[in-house]
């Protein structure tokens, strides 16, 4: 299980007598009101070097969502590709070149940001009603101001079902399976999904879109699943912009969350308590010969192909040769684990190395991480905790190794989250408010 990660290769780099510097410059906003943030990483002016740098880039894109980057390169555009017309290919958005003069390594100044205090959650008197629809499971849950009373879950699409009538006959049953008798005075609903400022699906995942069709679908969704069942506010949002959200109107600053589930995902609460959401499945980390492909993008490496129900299915296929299909993966590694057998505890400690690898990234772009959190359906239990002891044993020989935690009820904080999201007055891209 050979694993070089882009950290370790760019410090293998930065200590070879050829390196040189290069320059990558992330711009946000347009104007005299642009920000810019400007990172020096040092590898020789080779395809191997470069290849390094670029991974580097492009992780920053993701991490940090600027909406251009420039990048001060040693070589000419012409010796970057075919690597940069990847990375210009998954992100559209422009990146620019010019060319760098070669110079020494620089003293680091670290940049931060002062930190501001955002609003808590509201509370109420009756049920606030959370649904997390994922691409394999779907989990709702029920709270009585902040005291978790109920939850449930279930298969999002069971055997060969399909289509938006059959989505809201699961999730109606499990809302009616939380509240009982009592009618709920809001629902919340977050969707595995991006969105756009003014809440419409974007695009969904190659499962949602193989089981619905068209986006615009899932728009319905929320009203009709409170329809007769909620007596109150209902909203629908992206699912981990609104967990960071919580996270966020809790006091949490400077905190990565990292998700494991029917993907790899995760969000980022900056020091002014601004959350954003991102694609950390398409987090690059692995630079070996051997890394796994992406299941549709031309990247190799990437977390998705590791960290999901996808990716566990295929290490146990391989190392075990026990077939699992991705929607009993979570469970079957559970079960391993229970039973202390050599295959779980092989692959606990391949997550831990990947999520290290993940975590040296985002401390290599983002300003001041002090905080990682981890949670997703796939860490339910005894393998939640195995996971979060190798990561924080692992943690212990990095030289700024920030706290990290396991979530207090992984699988289920996303529903959390969306049960509070109607009551958090603090603002959210890409939420869509109804009224039932």
């Amino acid at each position: 299980m050979p694993l070089a990660t882009v950290a370790s290769c760019l410090e293998r780099w930065s200590r070879d007598p050829r390196a040189v510097r290069w320059t990558v410059q992330y711009r946000f906003g347009f104007g005299a009101a642009a920000r810019q943030r400007t990172f020096d990483w040092y590898a020789p002016a080779s395809e191997r070097g470069a290849i390094a740098v670029l991974t580097r880039m492009h992780n920053g894109i993701l991490l940090l969502q600027p909406l251009s980057v420039v990048l001060g390169s040693p070589l000419s555009e012409s010796r970057l590709v075919p690597w940069l017309d990847t990375i210009r290919a998954v992100h559209a958005l422009p990146i620019s070149l010019t060319e760098d003069e070669h110079s020494e390594p620089p003293a680091g100044v670290p940049l931060d940001l002062p930190a501001v205090q955002h609003a808590r959650p509201k509370a109420q008197r009756g049920l606030a009603v959370g649904l997390d629809i994922g691409g394999t499971g779907m989990k709702v849950c029920a709270l009585r101001g902040n005291e978790l009373v109920a939850q449930a879950q279930g298969p999002t699409w069971p055997g060969e079902q399909a289509g938006l009538p059959s989505l809201v006959a699961r999730a109606r049953g499990l809302v009616r399976e939380v509240c009982g008798a009592e009618r709920a005075t809001s629902l919340g609903v977050g969707l595995a999904s991006p969105m756009g400022v003014h809440g419409q699906v974007v695009s969904l995942s190659t499962v949602m879109r193989q089981k619905l069709g068209s986006p615009a679908l899932l728009e319905a969704l929320p009203a009709r699943v409170a329809q007769g069942l909620i007596a109150g506010p209902v909203a629908s949002f992206n699912d981990l912009a609104n967990l960071g959200r919580m996270l966020s109107g809790q006091g949490h600053r400077r905190l990565l969350r990292l998700q494991i589930g029917t993907s790899f995902g995760g969000c980022w609460i900056d020091a002014d308590g601004t959350v954003s959401a991102s694609e950390l499945g398409r987090l690059v980390v692995d630079l070996s010969p051997e890394a796994r492909p992406h299941t549709y993008l031309p990247l190799k490496g990437a977390m998705k192909s590791y960290l999901s129900n996808h990716g566990v299915a295929r290490s146990l296929a391989l190392w075990g040769g026990d077939e699992r299909s991705p929607a009993q993966v979570g469970f079957a590694w559970r079960d391993l684990n229970r039973g202390g057998d050599p295959l779980g505890a092989a692959l606990v400690s391949w997550t831990g190395s990947l999520l290290v690898g993940a975590i040296r990234e985002a401390l290599a772009v983002l300003p001041g991480l002090e905080e990682v959190s981890l949670g997703g359906g796939m860490l339910q239990g005894v393998t939640g905790r195995l996971v979060a002891r190798d990561v924080v044993d692992r943690l212990k020989g990095l030289r700024r190794a920030p706290r990290f935690a396991l979530s207090a009820n992984p699988g289920f904080d996303g529903a959390i989250a969306a049960a509070q999201a109607p009551l958090i007055d603090a603002p959210l891209r890409g939420v869509r408010r109804l009224v039932g």
